[in-house]
């Protein structure tokens, strides 16, 4: 048979004198849970302190219309403390893991305790105090985790673009250099001449002109290439309308090709034509897969320098190395309205700094920057040496923020945004992150059209590194 006196042996009640003992044995109430039953439910009033003293509990969260699992209690444990102790609502289901054995405790029995057992009050602060210090763990880790994911997501999708690119090119140059083959043993075939062959070399490693991505470049382009077509046409080059796009995007015109057509047949300049053609091609598609492996390559490099990997967490960095990979990273959250400036001081010494971590400080800070001017304004960054300080400044265009918001800003779980879009912990990750890991300070001045937020790190070592 269960037995309360188990209760006794616990550190909660280890301070209890033999009549203390009797008095709670005789104010506690015994309840027996079977596998699978649930003892308290999430959002419930709590009105008993229970301790568990056989068995194992398991406690859920809903979270998103499903139930999370939280955490396994083993006996001995103490269970709705906490809630009962605030009269809040349960956080938590507490559902039997195995049948269990437990003891409960009126709140105003547990509130006499409280006032006449020190061992019973230090071990209630001991364990609120635990709890608390977990959950802030966890909800820290939560929202690290969520921007992390964010950024993953972004980062998806700005290395899809250039690996599609080099996957473009690539499938694109297998068919190139079919046709530059067809086309070389075509030239060979026709005994093209040695100084045209000088020349058709020559122009193919011509460097292509700037493309003109205005509309009226667009129509000046497109009508170039339907007189290229014609004109090739009108010399016997068969599907001229597919050769003339690459003849005219690398500035030849009719023109050119002209004093070459005067001095070969017909069937010469064909094959010299698509030989050229076939070239500038495969050069086009070789440059757009080194443009592409490039931003790829420039992007993991981004992501290996924010996180800090493979590198000591404390160590002096350059600022504006960490605000430059965080741009990149963030590329996708500002390229579709968002002007960057850039105001450095490139004399400011490296500061001491956890490199991760205050990336993660630059991360909120543009993205809230980003949210407020709702992705279409200017963002200034700002670095000055503030006597021995490290001064940045993120300034955004947006509307501002109200005076009466601005002191909440950096409390947690404090948010203007709505639902679904912020809960409010990405401002208060910042400020710990600058204050209580770098010993520094930040802070915000808003007015309509600017807001400033203000970053200070002390150049010299931290007193707690």
């Amino acid at each position: 048979m269960s037995d309360p006196s188990a209760l006794f042996e616990m550190p909660l009640f280890e301070g209890l004198s033999d009549e203390g003992k009797q008095w709670v044995r005789a104010n506690l109430s015994e309840h027996r849970l079977a596998k699978g039953e649930i003892l308290m439910r999430e959002g419930q009033r709590v009105t008993h302190q229970y301790v568990l003293l056989e068995g194992e509990i398991v406690t859920e969260k809903l979270v998103g219309g499903r139930q999370m699992f939280d955490d396994r209690r083993a006996a001995p444990t103490s269970i709705a403390e906490t809630s009962l102790l605030a009269a809040m609502p349960l956080p938590l289901t507490f559902t039997a893991a195995t049948d269990c054995y437990l003891v409960a405790l009126e709140e105003e029995t547990v509130r006499t305790l409280l006032n006449e057992c020190e061992s019973f009050r230090r071990q209630i602060f001991r364990s609120i105090y635990a709890r608390i210090s977990a959950y802030d763990t966890f909800i820290l880790n939560g929202e690290k985790l969520a921007a992390l994911g964010r950024l993953s997501a972004g980062l998806a999708h700005e290395l899809n673009n250039p690996a599609a690119a080099v996957a473009r090119a690539a499938d694109g140059l297998r068919g190139s250099l079919d046709g530059l083959r067809q086309a070389t043993r075509e030239l060979v075939q026709n005994a093209m001449p040695a100084d045209v062959v000088d020349t058709l070399e020559a122009w193919a490693s011509r460097a292509p002109p700037a493309v003109d991505t205005t509309p009226p470049g667009a129509l000046r382009r497109s009508e170039a290439e339907s007189e290229l077509a014609d004109w090739l046409a009108a010399h016997g080059l068969a599907k001229s309308w597919l050769i003339a796009p690459q003849l005219v995007s690398n500035g030849f015109s009719r023109d050119d090709l002209a004093p070459v057509a005067a001095n070969v047949t017909p069937a010469q300049l064909g094959a010299g034509i698509r030989w050229l053609a076939a070239t500038l091609e495969l050069r086009a598609l070789a440059d757009q897969a080194w443009i592409g492996a490039g931003r790829i390559s420039e992007i993991v490099a981004a992501m290996k320098d924010y996180s800090y990997m493979d590198q000591a967490p404390l160590q002096e960095v350059d600022i504006h190395n960490g605000i430059e990979n965080t741009l990149t990273i963030m590329h996708h959250r500002l390229k579709h309205g968002v002007t960057v400036k850039r105001d450095y001081d490139c004399t400011l010494p490296h500061v001491p700094v956890y490199g991760s971590e205050l990336n993660q400080v630059w991360t909120n800070l543009i993205d809230n920057a980003v949210d407020a001017m709702d992705g279409n304004g200017v963002l200034t960054i700002r670095s000055r040496q503030d006597g021995g300080f490290a001064r940045v400044e993120i300034v955004d265009t947006g509307p501002g923020i109200p005076a009466d918001i601005v002191p909440r800003l950096f409390e947690p779980f404090f948010t203007t945004k709505p639902p679904g879009k912020g809960n409010g912990l990405g401002l208060h990750i910042a400020y710990r992150t600058v204050v209580q890991r770098h010993d520094g300070t930040i802070s915000v001045v808003s007015n309509p059209g600017e807001t400033i937020f203000q970053v200070c790190l002390p150049l010299a070592a931290r007193r707690n590194a």
